[in-house]
């Protein structure tokens, strides 16, 4: 007796449903019709060519020259002091390529940007560095989230200089 109600009621809700469906949806012989005319465009009569059949023909040689001279001025130029500070924040040197390829990696996974540098100290090592930061502070605010992701317990806050 249960599943022929349960039938029933489905049934009923579903005929429901559609009567509901048809009586708000908007009838097509109520609507506006907006018809847009799309000028259609004159054939350009300078491209009357056949050019299905083109072939390639070579270009006589004629001493033609390309001046590369460079004036642009370099960035290094133009800006011989930075006077302002950024700061990195040094997770460790690494021996290993590899591991220096992954500690980069999930840096720039968890959306920090980090980069390799060799040490100066020891040529065997590469040093990892995330930033730059614009503050001491800023690299202070996100000290804890980087250790976690290097899995470190303290780093060195350097003044970078590019």
């Amino acid at each position: 007796m249960n599943f022929n109600r349960f039938a029933g009621i489905f049934i009923t809700s579903t005929i429901l449903i559609w009567i509901l469906i048809f009586a708000l949806s908007p009838q097509p012989k109520y609507q506006t019709t907006n018809k847009v005319i799309i000028p259609s465009l004159p054939i350009a009569s300078e491209l009357s060519e056949d050019f299905s059949n083109m072939e390639p023909s070579e270009i006589e040689d004629s001493n033609f020259t390309v001046d590369i001279q460079d004036n642009i001025a370099s960035a290094k130029s133009i800006i011989e002091e930075i006077d302002f500070d950024l700061y990195v924040y040094k997770v460790g040197a690494f021996g290993s390529p590899e591991t220096v390829t992954k500690v980069i990696q999930s840096f720039g996974d968890n959306g920090f940007p980090a980069f390799a540098k060799p040490n100066e100290s020891n040529k065997t090592l590469t040093t990892v560095l995330v930033g730059p930061f614009v503050s001491k502070d800023d690299i202070r605010t996100n000290q804890a989230v980087l250790n976690k992701i290097a899995g470190i317990t303290t780093g060195e806050i350097i003044t970078w200089n590019p």
